[in-house]
């Protein structure tokens, strides 16, 4: 799973700020949704759905609320190590860049009848986050961010009378502006104040089920998993697909290297189905001396076959984990000659990415040592010498002398599939289904 470094190099243990305020929230920040138009609200919807749905596969039924470019959800209720969990899950939801678990009071608490601060709640959690977090001879910072323009002080007044307050009453004493140890933040809504240490970084993107539904081809090799992880971070709903080498009543989808991968792959894009089928009535097709083309044409089968599931889900698009010139198959006129037989968009996320750049993103996501376990591709069992240049023409000439009747070796192979489906994380069912 993805674990996204925190801010700084320290931070305070969760749950230590549920216990400095009179509410506990966990404090999410969605940039990419606040450069919405006049949809922002869909995608604020769809990214509190999310939160919640993840939440209550953890076994945390807890409210969550919204706000422009944030989703709050409130933990007054939780453990210690329930807060923990429940960052740790939040940290893979597409659309969430930041998060922390924070005091939350609310704005007219803050204010007296006077019209002033009340600064003693204020005080008390920034010195108890303070004394949770400290470290010999580290540095701290007070980062605040004042949106609501309603609090009878600016954002400077906020940070030196709470920094005054951490030096005063705690062992921390000194300062770093600029390149802090640790940093406190304190962002001040429209909705009340948030206090709390160290951000821990998100994937960011859009949320899940904004950016329709693909089809990813999923191949059990390093790149496939990384492609669709960046199409489910863009808001796409991911399925995969996978063509496979052993019979069906032999494939292990909770097991199995592509299973793994898929149950990987739900982590970020909440929920996931596999489909798998057998590869073997193209390869029974294939006769006479090798040619070289046999990958590519292979490529061209699984692209049709591919289209043919992608109308029967409803997606709008194919995604593959190409990258240019990586390997034989991928060679620019490999590629054209592969899309020639499509009408749907097939996107190539990491079209630009060499292999060490895929490789470091596997390891971020969790998906490498997954990827590099032993296990018979498709691809890698045809490819046998294969040619790096094709052309669309000369392979559709070979494929009338080759399958005398090629949509009816796609319905054979849709006729018995498999289907796994997986959310957060986890497989929940599997069958055999026709297509």
């Amino acid at each position: 799973m993805m674990n996204p470094d925190t801010a700084g190099s320290v931070s305070a243990g969760p749950g230590t700020v549920a216990a400095a305020a009179e509410g506990a929230r966990i404090v999410m920040h969605c940039p990419d949704i606040t450069l919405k138009g006049r949809n922002q609200e869909d995608f604020q919807r769809a990214l509190v759905r999310n939160v919640r749905h993840v939440l209550r596969r953890a076994g945390l039924a807890w409210r969550v609320g919204s706000a422009r470019g944030r989703v709050h959800v409130d933990t007054s209720s939780g453990s210690a190590g329930d807060v923990e969990r429940a960052m740790s899950v939040l940290q893979c939801v597409a659309g969430i860049s930041s998060l922390g678990a924070a005091a939350w009071f609310r704005g007219s608490d803050l204010v007296t009848d006077t019209g002033g601060m009340n600064w003693a709640p204020l005080e008390r959690a920034a010195v108890s986050i303070a004394e949770l977090s400290y470290q010999p001879d580290a540095s701290f910072a007070i980062r605040v961010n004042r949106v609501d323009k309603e609090l009878p002080v600016h954002s400077r007044d906020i940070g030196v009378r709470l920094g005054d307050a951490v030096r005063e009453r705690t062992a921390w004493k000194r300062v770093d502006l600029g390149n802090p140890d640790f940093t406190i933040h304190v962002d001040a809504y429209p909705d009340g104040l948030y206090l709390y240490p160290d951000k821990r970084r998100g994937i960011g993107g859009l949320p899940v089920g904004t950016g329709g539904r693909v089809l990813a081809l999923l191949s059990g090799g390093i790149d496939s998993p990384v492609a669709a992880f960046m199409m489910a971070k863009r808001g796409c709903t991911v399925e995969a697909f996978h063509m496979s080498a052993s019979h069906l009543r032999d494939f292990d989808a909770a097991n199995s290297v592509v299973g793994r991968l898929a149950r990987a792959i739900s982590r970020y894009g909440v929920q996931t189905r596999l489909h798998v089928v057998p590869y073997t009535f193209f390869d029974l097709a294939l006769r006479g001396e090798p040619t070289g083309y046999e990958l590519v044409l292979f490529r061209r089968f699984l692209m049709r076959c591919s289209e043919y599931l992608a109308t029967k889900i409803g997606a709008g698009a194919l995604v593959t984990g190409d990258s240019l010139g990586q390997v034989a198959s991928q060679t620019l006129e490999n590629l054209a000659a592969a899309s020639r037989p499509v009408t749907l968009p097939i996107l190539r996320p990491l079209i630009g990415m060499n292999k060490q750049e895929i490789i470091e993103f596997a390891r971020g996501i969790g998906t490498f040592d997954t990827s590099i376990e032993p296990y018979k591709d498709c691809c890698a069992l045809i490819a046998r010498n294969p040619r790096t240049r094709s052309d669309h023409d000369r392979l559709s000439h070979m494929e009338a002398g080759l399958f005398l009747d090629y949509d009816g070796m796609i319905r054979e192979t849709f006729a018995e599939t498999l289907r796994a489906e997986y959310d957060c994380g986890e497989i929940t069912g599997h069958g055999m289904v026709a297509i």
